[in-house]
């Protein structure tokens, strides 16, 4: 069982249920579209701040977990962001710009943000 989702752009995201419940591993399960969601959503935000700031990036990578409930329906009840950056960066500007993403600019985090508990960290790999 799979579904085909259009954006308002065209693209088309393939979606299917979790293997354990019949998917055949041919698409992205929706609860899974959440966390890529907010990692591109926090992307976009976080390398066009560094970019206006003058930041030298280099790299960018997040690695998100999400905790689900047990009972139905299971939503994520938290989330965590392991931002990793590379780079010639200024920490306080990195800080800044990660908290004001997750806090007010990404919609995505300020939405997940009111059913689960939504924490990151960061790190900064120098040349």
């Amino acid at each position: 069982m799979k579904f085909e989702g259009m954006d308002s752009l065209g693209h088309l995201t393939i979606m299917e249920a979790h293997k354990n419940y019949g998917g055949l591993g041919e698409g992205t399960t929706p609860m899974d579209l959440f966390l890529i969601a907010l990692g591109g959503c926090a992307g976009i935000d976080i390398v066009t701040m560094l970019e206006a700031r003058k930041q030298e990036l280099e790299a960018y990578e997040v690695i998100i977990d999400g905790e689900r409930r047990d009972e139905h329906p299971r939503f994520f009840k938290k989330i965590v962001l392991r931002f990793i950056l590379k780079g010639n960066l200024d920490d306080n500007v990195v800080d800044h710009v990660i908290r004001l993403t997750m806090t007010k600019v990404c919609p995505i985090a300020a939405m997940l943000s009111n059913v689960a508990e939504v924490t990151w960290s960061y790190e900064i790999a120098r040349n």
